[in-house]
């Protein structure tokens, strides 16, 4: 997907979404920090405020444990599929990552089966 024709709002979606991932897993990968790290980047998120986001994940009230919703249906699955691929490449794929995932694409209104 391109990033240019992803919104500011849902860049921050999936940032929040992966982190809300990340605190469930109890922060404990590094191989999910570092993607923490790259993803924020990507977007175009300052690297001092990825680096502080990460440091407090697990006292940071902004990051909600709702389902990230996302503005359009090809962005939502973008989501879903990439943040399935990060878990599984790390081998971070638990319990409550695979619940909160089923209910981010539940709330999207996306089919999606691991």
């Amino acid at each position: 997907m391109n990033i240019d024709k992803i919104a500011y709002k849902d860049r921050s979606e999936f940032l929040r979404g992966f982190a809300a991932i990340i605190r469930k897993n109890n922060c404990g990968n590094e191989d999910e920090q570092t993607m923490f790290l790259t993803i924020g980047k990507y977007f175009g998120f300052e690297m001092e405020f990825l680096e502080y986001s990460l440091g407090h994940l697990m006292v940071n009230k902004y990051i909600l444990e709702e389902p990230a919703i996302f503005s359009t249906k090809p962005i939502a699955e973008f989501f879903i599929n990439d943040v399935a691929k990060i878990l599984s490449h790390t081998n971070s794929m638990t319990d409550a990552s695979k619940d909160w995932l089923m209910k981010t694409a539940e709330g999207n209104k996306v089919d999606f089966v691991l």
